[in-house]
C-alpha cells in the first residue's frame, strides 16, 4: 500500500519553516539512492541537466534552463540511507542581517522490497526575503517531483525521460488564469471537472484533439494540477501557474518515457498554440 504525507511545519524556537514530504516507493533503497545522486538517474525525474561530485564536501548542480540552475553542497552522504544538501543561496532573516541557508535532507528507510522516503526542506524564514509565494511554490513543486520520482522508479525504471515545457507569460492574476484554463473549450472540451482530488480517475478530450485517460496525481487550485495519462505511455502532465503578482507564467510540463521525439516536439508546439489562443 502506498503511503504519502505532506506537511508544512513552523519551528517554535525560531522563525524557520520546513516542508516535509513522505512517500513509500516500490523500489529498493539502492535504486532510490541512485535516483537522488546519479546524474543519469536524476534527469529521469527531476532536472533537465545534472552534475554530481559525490561525497561530503561535494556538490549537486541541477539545471532546468539558463535562468534555473542551482548548486547545493553535500553535508551528509550515507549511501542508501541519508543525503543532506546545503543550498548555496543565502537569505537574511526578518529581524537581522544574519545569513541563513536552506537545506534539503533526504532519508531512506528499507521496508522489504520497498523504501520509505522522507524529505525535509528546511531553513525557510519569514519576511521580505521569504515571500509565501516562494515557500508555497517549492512545496507544490515537490509534490510533482516526488510523483515523477515514483513514476520513474516504479513504471519506467532505467528509461530516459523526454520533456516538453510550453510556457506563456500572463497579464492576469493566478486565480483568473486558473479559472480560464479550467473553463470548457480551453484545456479540455468540457472543462476541468469540479471538486477533483488526488486519485480520481479522469477521461478528457483535450483542446489539441486528443483523448486522455488516467488519474489525478495532485491538484491545488489555483496553482495547478498533475495528471497521469495512459495515452502517453503512462506519462505525467503538470499544469502550474508560477511567479508573483504581475509576472505570472502558465506552464505545462510533460514528463514522458518511451515516446518518440517527434511526438514530444508536437506536444510542445501544439500546446504553445493553445496557450496563445487561451490568453490572446
Amino acid at each position: 500500500m502506498t503511503q504519502e504525507t505532506s506537511t508544512v511545519t513552523k519551528q517554535s524556537e525560531s522563525i524557520k519553516r520546513s516542508i516535509v514530504k513522505q512517500i513509500e516507493l516500490s523500489a529498493p533503497a539502492k535504486a532510490v539512492w541512485r535516483a537522488l545522486t546519479d546524474p543519469e538517474e536524476l534527469v529521469r525525474w527531476f532536472p533537465l541537466e545534472a552534475k554530481v561530485t559525490p561525497g561530503v564536501g561535494g556538490s549537486l548542480t541541477l539545471s532546468w534552463d539558463e535562468g534555473l540552475t542551482g548548486t547545493q553542497e553535500i553535508e551528509i552522504w550515507e549511501p542508501n540511507k541519508r543525503l543532506r544538501l546545503l543550498d548555496a543561496s543565502r537569505f537574511s532573516t526578518a529581524d537581522s542581517n544574519q545569513k541563513e541557508f536552506l537545506s534539503i535532507d533526504w532519508s531512506l528507510e528499507k521496508r522489504g522490497g520497498k523504501t520509505l522516503v522522507r524529505l525535509i526542506h528546511f531553513g525557510f524564514g519569514e519576511g521580505p526575503d521569504w515571500e509565501n509565494e516562494y515557500f508555497d511554490s517549492v512545496s507544490y513543486g515537490w509534490d510533482f517531483m516526488l510523483a515523477n520520482l515514483r513514476l520513474a522508479l516504479e513504471a519506467h525504471p532505467g528509461i530516459d525521460r523526454k520533456v516538453a515545457w510550453p510556457r506563456k507569460m500572463l497579464a492576469i492574476s493566478r486565480e483568473d488564469a486558473y479559472e480560464r484554463l479550467a473553463a470548457p473549450g480551453m484545456l479540455f472540451d468540457e472543462g476541468l471537472p469540479p471538486n477533483l482530488k488526488a486519485g480520481d480517475a479522469l477521461t478528457m478530450e483535450t483542446a489539441t484533439g486528443e483523448s486522455w485517460s488516467g488519474r489525478v496525481e495532485m491538484i491545488s487550485p489555483p496553482r495547478g494540477f498533475g495528471l497521469r495519462v495512459s495515452e502517453w505511455n503512462d506519462a505525467l502532465v503538470w499544469l502550474t501557474i508560477e511567479g508573483v503578482s504581475g509576472k505570472y507564467e502558465a506552464q505545462l510540463w510533460l514528463s514522458a518515457y518511451g515516446i518518440p521525439d517527434q511526438r514530444v516536439t508536437e506536444f510542445e508546439e501544439s500546446w504553445k498554440r493553445e496557450f496563445d489562443r487561451i490568453f490572446e
